[in-house]
């Protein structure tokens, strides 16, 4: 179970780069296109878009590490420190 909450995050990450990135650079092509302004908010986009991806990489990464760090509490209200064994 832990592996699949472990593919569920490296997914979340790959969507998160992918989006941040792609949606700006797409909108500054479409602007460039209209208002015939080549590279200028093509690199506006790219910016932006490598900020955004940062910013949520290392949202998503403190999110994963808090909820790795937590310690559970067994049935009979132990709290267990050890990892689950694959």
């Amino acid at each position: 179970m832990k592996n699949l909450s472990r593919l569920g995050m490296m997914l979340q990450l790959g969507w998160t780069v992918a989006l941040a990135v792609l949606v700006p650079l797409g909108l500054g092509l479409w602007l460039d296109s209209r208002f015939s302004t080549s590279p200028l908010f093509i690199l506006i986009g790219a910016m932006l878009g490598i900020i955004t991806a940062t910013v949520g990489v290392v949202r998503v990464t403190v999110r994963a590490m808090d909820e790795l760090s937590e310690p559970r509490q067994t049935p009979t209200g132990k709290v267990d420190r050890k990892e689950d064994e694959a």
